[in-house]
């Protein structure tokens, strides 16, 4: 033990030798301490995990209450048909010869093109209101200014005042000049553009729908598909309510040209619904072994090692799966060797093409796996499960253990002032000898 002398009484240093002695007697119960508080904050985490991932596997579960459960539909077409199709598991299975005779388009207009002046410098074409009307929608007026009426000023004044209609103006600038086109955004019949012209100079005239130079480049038209011989006029180009379950996106017209679209089912969607709750259950057992592993030389051990509670719902997943194993099994579902699940995907798709139901009964029924792990789940990580009764414990062990050192501060806090207490009267005692000593010394020596 190091010493620091000080030169008066003893010469030694009192405050560093009780100290030292101090920290000597604090030392193993302070260690003890801090390895159960870490050990304990471990396990409160590693619970938290194990209810997350638990928790994952029970919302996955919960959300297989029937909905999606049934097989689903793939519509398939042919490349280059002008159309393509999906389908919801309402569809009926089948066939169709589908003709998409013309595409609803939106209507567009061109102005007659304006020049532009010698100096390059755009003229002014005329002021006063256009009024515009987007099928039944209310006109709006569109008010042009005098002397802000070239066709860039038109242009930008429709954009601001009629943008909100669903007409929407550009430029163009062709070798005759600039022309103003008129584009709506809707398409189908109902969805003309109307433009009447008023007041102002007459210069407006010309981009009257009615009476001036306006050309109707492309009509506002609804479209024309038939399906197996049979006509539907639609006013867009996602029909919808044509074939049950059916929606279809028409993207070019082929008149005279029809094109077959299958619905068949499609194992993928039941897939998905298997997948997801594998995911979940494999996240679930591989958190289980990582905080309850026992530890080697060469890895921790996990900080739930030995626990009876996070043991037992391991074993408890087990169990559900090994009951259910033989329904589970014929989807092509097998348990590896660490206790996760993995599919066989073909074994899977013929599964469910042969047996549609077979997915709802394992993983929905009341008496299926599903059923089974939920209800286990519910006694572990339910608002009074095992896992909340553990995590209070474990809490309330880090309270008892703060108590434990706050009596350990006042332990080492008496210690401390009787060691000063002993040492400095220690000292005080030798320093009254050294001062006895010298004055015999000195009396000796006279």
């Amino acid at each position: 033990m190091a010493l620091t002398l000080s030169g008066a009484g003893s010469g030694i240093d009192i405050n560093g030798l009780v100290q030292q002695l101090v920290a000597a007697e604090r030392m193993p119960a302070d260690q003890r301490l801090k390895r159960i508080e870490n050990e304990t904050r471990a396990q409160i985490s590693a619970i938290g995990s194990l209810r997350s991932a638990l928790g994952g596997l029970e919302s996955a579960l919960k959300r297989l209450d029937g909905t999606g459960m049934a097989l689903g539909r793939k519509a398939s077409v042919a490349e280059g048909a002008g159309f393509g199709a999906t389908a919801s598991g309402s569809a009926a299975l089948g066939s169709y010869q589908i003709e998409v005779e013309r595409l609803a388009s939106t209507q567009k207009w061109q102005s007659a093109a304006v020049a532009l002046n010698g100096d390059g410098s755009r003229p002014q074409v005329g002021y006063g209101t256009l009024t515009i009307t987007l099928g039944d929608a209310d006109p709006v007026a569109v008010t042009i200014d005098s002397g802000a009426g070239t066709l860039a000023d038109i242009r930008d004044a429709i954009n601001d005042q009629a943008g909100d209609l669903g007409v929407s103006a550009t430029l163009v600038r062709g070798d005759s000049g600039e022309v103003l086109v008129l584009s709506s955004n809707r398409v189908g019949a109902d969805s003309a553009i109307a433009v009447s012209a008023s007041g102002g100079d007459g210069g407006l005239a010309m981009f009257d729908t009615a009476t001036g130079t306006m050309t109707e480049k492309t009509p506002a038209q609804d479209g024309i598909v038939r399906v197996d011989g049979i006509t539907r006029t639609v006013a867009g180009n996602t029909v919808a309510d044509l074939i049950d379950g059916v929606t279809l996106q028409l993207s070019q017209a082929k008149p005279g040209e029809t094109f077959r679209l299958d619905v068949a089912s499609d194992p993928a969607s039941l897939r998905g619904v298997v997948d997801e709750f594998v995911k979940a259950y494999n996240a679930a057992i591989t958190q289980l072994r990582t905080q309850t592993a026992p530890g080697t030389e060469s890895s921790s051990a996990g900080a739930l090692r030995g626990d009876s509670a996070a043991r037992g719902i391991m074993q408890a997943l087990r169990t559900a799966v090994g009951t259910h194993y033989a329904a589970a099994s014929a989807l092509g579902l097998k348990t590896a060797t660490d206790g996760t699940l993995t599919v066989d995907g073909s074994a899977f798709d013929a599964a469910v093409q042969a047996d549609p139901s077979a997915v709802s009964r394992l993983l929905a029924d009341a008496d299926g796996l599903g059923a089974a792990i939920l209800g286990q789940l519910k006694t572990y990580i339910g608002t009074d499960g095992l896992f909340e009764d553990r995590t209070e414990n474990l809490n309330e062990r880090l309270e008892r253990l703060g108590k434990d050192r706050e009596a350990l501060d006042r332990r080492m806090g008496s210690l401390e002032a009787r060691l000063r207490a002993q040492y400095t009267a220690m000292d005080t005692f030798i320093a009254q000898l050294n001062a006895t000593s010298q004055f015999l010394v000195q009396r000796l020596s006279q």
